[in-house]
C-alpha cells in the first residue's frame, strides 16, 4: 500500500543586503493568513511524518512428493547338494579368473534341507524340500528362516496374487496345497487327477502337468479341468499372449498350447530336452536346454543360443539379465544381449532360480 502524506508549504524570506563589514542574516517566517479583527498568530510548522507499510505474502508450503524406494534386485540360487541359498548380485563388481567376470555371492542362508524349486516374492524366497515334506520361507533382508512340513512331497510353489496364498503341487500327496505366506499353514487342499509336478499361475488360473500325463490341468477355483496337449508335459509357463508353453519328458519336443481353442499349434524343436522356463521383459519365451549346453530363445524370427555350460536347469530374469543355473559345472551364470557376461562358481547339482526385491542394498 502507498501512503501520500500533505504538508504545509514554508516560504523562504531572505533579508536586505547587510551593510557593510556585517554579516548578512536570514529570517525564516512563516506564512500566515489574516482575517481582519482577528489577531495574526504564527503557528509551527507542520511536522512531516513518513510510515513505512511493511507486506507479508504468506506462500503455501511447497507439497511434498515422497521419493519412491530405491529398489536393489538380486538373484538366488539353490545350492541343492550344498542345502544352501546363494544370493548374488548381477551387476556387482567382478574379478577376472582368465575365462571372465567372475561373481561371489554377497550371502549364504543355510537350510534345513536340500532346496528344490524356488519362488521370490519381494524379499521373500520360498523354496520346497521333496524329501523331507517341507518348505522354508527365507527373508533375504534379515536372514530369517521359516520351515514347516507341507504335504508328502512338495516339489513346485508359486505364488497366486488374487488371493495372496501360496500355492503347493504336493506331487505324492496328488493334491494342490493353498498355503499362507506368512505362517506356511496349509489353508485348503485340492485333489489332483494324478502326481501334479510343476504351477504356472495366470490372472486367477492356475495350470499343473501331472507327472506321466498327457494332459494339462486348469484350475478356475474348485474346478478341476483336464486338457489334452500331447505330449508328456513337464514344466510349463504362460507368455505374454496367454499361450502356454510347456516341455516334455525326456525329449527335444517343445509345445505351445492354446487354452482357448484347446490344440496345441506349435511344435518347436529344441536341442536336446528342453527343461525349464523364463520369460523376458521383451516377451521372449528362454528355455534350458538340460539335455545340452545352452539356453535357448524364442525370438520372432529365429531361435537364439547361448551357450552357458554342461547341464542348464532353471533360469530367471533379473532387469536385463538371464541368470542360469547350471548344474553340471556348478555355475550361475549370466547372459545379457545374447551373450555370457559373468559366472559364479558355486557347487554342482544347482536347481531353482529366484528373483528378490530389496530396498537397502546387501
Amino acid at each position: 500500500m502507498r501512503i501520500v502524506v500533505t504538508v504545509a508549504a514554508l516560504a523562504l524570506v531572505a533579508g536586505a543586503c547587510a551593510p557593510s563589514g556585517t554579516s548578512p542574516t536570514t529570517s525564516v517566517e512563516p506564512t500566515t493568513s489574516t482575517t481582519p479583527g482577528t489577531a495574526t498568530t504564527a503557528e509551527p510548522p507542520e511536522t512531516t511524518t513518513t510510515t513505512r507499510v511493511s507486506t507479508t505474502t504468506t506462500e503455501a508450503p511447497a507439497e511434498t512428493v515422497p521419493k519412491p524406494p530405491e529398489v536393489f534386485e538380486y538373484a538366488v540360487v539353490a545350492e541343492k547338494r550344498a542345502r544352501r541359498l546363494a544370493v548374488i548380485d548381477p551387476n556387482g563388481a567382478c574379478t577376472e579368473d582368465g575365462s571372465g567376470c567372475a561373481l561371489t555371492p554377497i550371502a549364504t542362508v543355510d537350510l534345513p534341507d536340500r532346496p528344490h524349486n524356488l519362488t521370490g516374492i519381494g524379499s521373500v524366497v520360498y523354496a520346497t524340500h521333496p524329501t523331507s515334506g517341507s518348505i522354508s520361507r527365507v527373508d533375504i533382508a534379515t536372514g530369517d528362516v521359516l520351515s514347516a512340513q507341507v504335504g508328502i512331497e512338495p516339489h513346485d510353489i508359486k505364488y497366486e496374487p488374487s488371493s495372496g496364498t501360496m500355492v503347493v503341487a504336493d506331487e505324492a500327496g496328488r493334491r494342490l496345497l493353498t498355503v499362507d505366506p506368512e505362517t506356511l499353514a496349509v489353508i485348503s487342499t485340492l485333489e489332483m487327477p494324478g502326481e501334479p509336478h510343476d504351477i504356472a499361475v495366470d490372472e486367477g488360473v492356475i495350470w499343473v502337468t501331472l507327472i506321466g500325463h498327457s494332459q494339462l490341468v486348469r484350475v478356475t477355483g474348485d474346478t478341476v479341468e483336464l486338457l489334452s496337449a500331447g505330449g508328456s508335459p513337464h514344466d510349463l509357463i504362460v507368455d505374454l499372449d496367454g499361450f502356454i508353453w510347456y516341455s516334455n519328458w525326456g525329449s527335444n519336443r517343445l509345445y505351445v498350447f492354446d487354452p482357448v481353442s484347446g490344440i496345441t499349434p506349435q511344435a518347436l524343436t529344441g536341442d536336446a530336452e528342453p527343461h525349464h522356463f523364463a520369460i523376458g521383459p521383451d516377451g521372449v519365451v528362454w528355455i534350458s536346454d538340460n539335455g545340452g549346453t545352452a539356453i535357448i530363445g524364442f525370438e520372432a524370427v529365429q531361435p537364439v543360443t547361448v551357450e552357458v555350460g554342461p547341464g542348464p536347469h532353471h533360469l530367471a530374469i533379473v532387469g536385463d539379465t538371464i541368470v542360469v543355473a547350471v548344474s553340471g559345472s556348478g555355475e550361475a551364470v549370466f547372459v545379457r544381449d545374447g551373450e555370457v557376461v559373468a559366472r559364479s562358481q558355486l557347487t554342482t547339482g544347482l536347481h531353482g532360480v529366484a528373483v528378490v526385491e530389496l530396498t537397502r542394498s546387501l
